[in-house]
């Protein structure tokens, strides 16, 4: 049983480490890796590193040309398994460059990605078709590629919801209020995109969602507390302090922790559930690549988070 992990536009990833950033001049870097990259292979690098009993990521997406062969390798080496269709475009290219001086700036470059075509987009969904009824759970997270809808993600936890099988959703803008309206169990986003999307009026678009069927609403905002909505009520969630060396990823390993939680200890409470999620997220914080800080102990790291109830008045108050 796998958790199947969307992801329609993955990249190789250069990480760049600079002393600082100087637009202009010549930088000699610290330190330079070569990754494969996306926020669905962010997640699944994750749920891959906590506990062999837990199910294990299926990534399913696109791979082309050079840069995909050099992704898959890549994925390969570090025991990520996935369902590729072979495209004709090329799998894109992005750069994240980190301060070692200042990592909250580290700035990220996404390029857009290849296009898809309609025989392409048909293989996916008779991928997804064939291993979804068995998956533990489905994560829709990450950006769109030329030639596919904002519907997608609509389609795919449409599909999720109608085999009975756990949805989280992770988007933005036109892709995320389409994938709303299909009732993910969980819809996680950070509070500018939140706010983008509502105008003005984010209380009221989270019970629209809630009235629908969406279980949870979790909106993250960086460093500053999480706000959640789910079915033991509202909190909000302090992560653990840690030495941040970067904080790309950290968004995705907090979807991870959460999945990982729901599906293993169900019975636990969504306060050990945000926890849990919490303290992945600050694991990733403390690494410099996109995954889990070996040195760090999640147990630890999710006991120092803490979690407070608040009432319907107070979570609308902080949105």
């Amino acid at each position: 049983m796998n958790v199947l992990i969307a992801s329609l536009n993955t990249a190789v990833e250069r990480l760049l480490i600079v002393e600082k950033q100087r637009p202009g001049t010549v930088h000699r870097l610290l330190d330079d890796k070569t990754l494969a990259g996306g926020k669905g292979v962010n997640v699944a690098r994750v749920l891959r590193k906590l506990n062999a009993e837990w199910p294990s990521p299926l990534l399913v997406g696109f791979l082309g040309g050079a840069t995909g062969r050099l992704c898959e390798a890549l994925l390969e080496q570090e025991g990520l398994a996935g369902s590729w269709v072979s495209i004709s475009g090329e799998t894109r290219i992005c750069e994240v460059i980190v301060e070692q001086n200042d990592p909250l700036k580290a700035s990220v470059y996404n390029a857009r990605g290849p296009e898809i075509s309609s025989a392409e987009l048909h293989d996916l969904h008779a991928r997804l078709i064939a291993r979804l009824p068995t998956a533990a759970a489905l994560i829709c997270t990450g950006s769109l590629p030329d030639g596919v809808s904002e519907s997608e993600y609509a389609e795919w936890i449409a599909l999720a919801r109608q085999h009975h099988v756990l949805s989280l959703l992770d988007s933005h803008g036109a892709a995320l209020l389409a994938a709303a309206q299909a009732t993910p169990d969980i819809i996680k986003i950070n509070k500018d995109e939140l706010h983008q999307v509502s105008e003005g009026r984010s209380a009221e678009l989270i019970s629209e969602w809630q009235e629908r069927g969406v279980s949870a609403v979790i909106i993250t905002d960086g460093v500053r507390p999480t706000l959640a909505q789910t079915p033991d009520g509202c909190f909000e969630v302090l992560s653990p302090d840690v030495k941040t060396l970067s904080s790309v990823g950290s968004g995705d390993a907090h979807c991870a922790g959460l999945i990982a939680s729901l599906l293993t200890v169900p019975q636990a409470g969504w306060a050990r559930h945000l926890a849990f999620a919490a303290a992945c997220g600050a694991a990733n914080a403390a690494s410099i690549t996109a995954g889990l800080a070996p040195h760090l102990s999640l147990h630890a790291l999710a006991q120092q988070s803490t979690v407070r109830p608040l009432s319907r008045m107070q979570f609308g108050e902080r949105l």
